[in-house]
């Protein structure tokens, strides 16, 4: 625990992962993942990695992050199996996020937003560990795709909410009721996400700035100016902002 040699590793590993998976330089910038492993810090990350024994697996067999030369960092992240539908799945997860919480008061009188959140954050972690196996292949099964698509698992189930079909989504979430140490590590993690007041940011622009965007950015400066006179601003509604 002194070391704090969960959220090091995490900080260390992601960069290369991130080059290795093909996630775009834009999508979930490394300055942000930062912040957000500080903000949950060493204990939210091992009450949050314990239900599935994620956290105790690295607490005794993880070498030093620092030990590690980037090319054994490398070649050890390419040989992770989930490693290519990583991006695919990444890119899924951005595409959907803002359409489901577009529909989450909709949905509400029928089923509790959260569970949405908690059987969204189910699919999108386990097909990433060995653990995720079963259930995702149950979850496939209610989905109706097939379980080695882990990006189609998100899609259909967004498209789920958005339609508003609740059996679905009731049998989604029962799945994850069934599997007992899977709902645990989601109710962790909706605990830990709604103690941190960190809003991360999801999307960064990196790219050289062509006339085209600097376009584009000149009038998102004059509409943020004229929203601000009139007391409007992203979040005033009480709408949440995933991405700036």
């Amino acid at each position: 625990m002194a070391k704090q040699m969960i959220t090091r590793l995490l900080k260390t590993v992601y960069p290369y992962l991130k080059a290795e998976s093909g996630i775009p330089p834009w999508l979930f910038p490394e300055r942000s993942l930062n912040q957000a492993i500080d903000a949950v810090g060493e204990k939210g990350l091992l009450r949050v990695g314990r239900p599935l024994g994620t956290a105790d697996g690295v607490l005794k067999s993880a070498p030093d992050p620092a030990s590690i030369t980037p090319q054994e960092w490398q070649e050890a992240i390419r040989q992770w199996r989930p490693l290519s539908q990583l991006g695919p799945m990444m890119m899924a997860f951005v595409e959907i996020a803002e359409p489901i919480m577009a529909h989450f008061e909709k949905i509400r009188p029928a089923i509790d937003p959260m569970a949405i959140c908690r059987s969204l954050a189910v699919l999108v972690y386990a097909p990433l560990v060995e653990q995720g196996k079963a259930i995702s292949q149950e979850l496939a099964g209610v989905l109706g795709v097939k379980a080695n698509q882990p990006a189609e698992l998100i899609a259909s189930y967004a498209a789920a909410v958005v339609r508003g079909d609740i059996s679905t989504l009731e049998k989604v979430n029962q799945c994850v009721v069934k599997y007992g140490d899977w709902q645990e590590w989601a109710l962790s993690l909706q605990e830990e996400a709604l103690r941190c007041r960190l809003k991360p940011r999801l999307i960064a622009v990196t790219p050289p700035l062509s006339a085209e965007l600097a376009s584009i950015v000149v009038t998102m400066f004059k509409e943020a100016s004229y929203d601000e006179s009139r007391g409007d601003h992203p979040g005033s509604s009480g709408n949440p902002v995933l991405a700036q």
